[in-house]
């Protein structure tokens, strides 16, 4: 493979690029043929020129890189590795450079029968060590069998080893660590749960991923239930001990539930009530704001769920936001969104409670489109004091009539959270400045200097079958 040099600015994508169903056979925790498309957005202020990389299993190129430019900020490049007639069917990775910064989007999916979809941010770099809030081995669910898959990425320039250990919610304690596991640089590795037999069935809880001696490594889990559902989120390289979720709620009419998962890496146990959920809720919602601890102690590396599915303390019919507080043990966070009834779900990370940046791209909204595809875009007051006063510029892909461009200005209560929902036509949270068939992008600017953040999910109104919800995280910048 011949080398090729990188702009200045990297992220990392780690892709399920599966495109026939015979290739799928060995990846055990599902039987289905699986593709990818991805869409990268400009987040610098003037034009970007990236450079893309695909990499196969073994570190060899699996199609010749690709350069091209993103004229202005919110600019989008999409590529779909499904009609891409230079890959070869497999799985693999990419690295995007760019000469800005820039975010982007995985979305998972087949491509045909009983749909199962799940999406993901890119990241910007790699990390020593990854930490996995939930992974599961054979575990029986209302949603059928629970399998774990972890992909890890060599981010770094050189060929690295990593091991992954894992940890019991149940007890705390380690279960099993794989070492040895080779990976060239910027390819990826699959550990698929479901065939590690060193692992008992029934087992759920964390995993550790760990890097050889000087190398970097991005985690993506994709977690899988029963024949059709997909959550996919990204491992967390850093923690914190304020972590918030912009969308909690809990057993609404149409069954949609959002479990916290709470990872312990402070390196001691986290007593009762040391794990702080405090919620406030939309001002659409019923109820009022609440909050809630753990009940149990939570030991080094362990995870405790809140979780609402099953968990009749938590106030029904609610939603809202929550900000998840552990004073004194640094913790890692993630949040399962389940849509019990109909066996859908996504996941996304919460949001760090520190965060400072003041404007945040969505790259892709789209309002009731004819194929059924519709999204909700939920923007997060960090301020724990201050109201946010945002702006959301709204902008219409190119060729689309007038009606799907426009500003909207709103506030979002201190911790609280604002829905914008282009699924529906009317109501609290519906966006009628924007018309049935757009699609485009939004910046959306705190305009007095609150700090915000956000999440973006992306469904299906059509009815199709299967599992069509996605969830990702937005990105926020200065």
């Amino acid at each position: 493979m011949r080398s090729i040099r990188r702009p200045a600015v990297t992220l990392s994508l780690v892709l399920v690029l599966v495109m026939v169903a015979s290739l799928v056979a060995s990846a055990q925790s599902t039987s289905k043929s699986l593709s990818t498309n991805f869409t990268l957005v400009n987040l610098a202020t003037g034009s970007n020129l990236v450079n893309i990389q695909y990499y196969k299993q073994d570190g060899t190129q699996w199609r010749p890189s690709e350069s091209e430019t993103m004229p202005s900020q919110g600019s989008q490049l999409i590529r779909r590795q499904y009609d891409d007639s230079q890959l070869t069917s497999g799985s693999g990775s990419v690295v995007v450079g760019g000469s800005g910064p820039m975010g982007a989007v995985v979305q998972i999916q087949t491509r045909s029968g009983t749909a199962t979809r799940a999406a993901y941010s890119g990241v910007s770099s790699g990390a020593a060590k990854a930490n996995v809030p939930y992974v599961a081995r054979k575990l029986v669910s209302a949603s059928g069998e629970v399998n774990s898959q972890m992909i890890i990425q060599n981010t770094g320039t050189t060929a690295t080893t990593a091991e992954v250990e894992m940890i019991s919610a149940a007890t705390g304690a380690s279960v099993y660590k794989k070492t040895g596991i080779s990976i060239p640089a910027g390819a990826s590795f699959t550990y698929d749960l479901n065939t590690e037999t060193n692992v008992p069935a029934g087992f759920f809880g964390s995993a550790v991923v760990t890097a050889g001696s000087g190398g970097q490594v991005a985690v993506v889990s994709n977690l899988f239930s029963g024949s059709d559902t997909l959550q996919t989120y990204n491992a967390f390289t850093s923690t914190s001990q304020e972590w918030l979720a912009p969308l909690f709620t809990s057993r609404l009419s149409n069954s949609l539930s959002t479990p916290i998962a709470v990872q312990n890496l402070s390196g001691v146990q986290i007593p009762i009530n040391g794990i702080s959920v405090s919620c406030v809720k939309d001002p659409s919602s019923p109820g009022s704001n609440f909050s809630m601890q753990n009940k149990a102690a939570v030991g080094n590396t362990a995870t405790y769920f809140f979780n609402p599915v099953t968990d009749n303390t938590i106030p029904g019919g609610w939603f809202g936001a929550c900000r998840i507080t552990t004073t004194g043990y640094d913790t890692v966070a993630f949040v399962q969104m389940r849509v019990v009834s109909g066996a859908q779900a996504g996941a996304y990370e919460a949001i760090k409670g520190d965060g400072t940046k003041t404007k945040v791209v969505v790259p892709l909204y789209a309002k009731r489109l004819g194929n059924g595809f519709a999204s909700v875009v939920t923007i997060q007051n960090l301020s724990k004091t201050s109201a946010a006063n945002v702006t959301l510029k709204y902008t219409g892909a190119s060729g689309l009539p007038a009606n799907c461009t426009a500003t909207i200005n709103a506030t979002i209560p201190a911790s609280g959270s604002l829905q914008q929902n282009h699924r529906i036509e009317s109501g609290a949270q519906s966006v009628p400045q924007i018309g049935n068939g757009c699609y485009g992008t939004i910046v959306v600017e705190s305009t007095n200097s609150a700090p915000i953040d956000g999440i973006v999910q992306l469904t299906d109104i059509s009815g199709l079958a299967g599992d069509t919800f996605q969830v990702h995280n937005a990105f926020a910048i200065d």
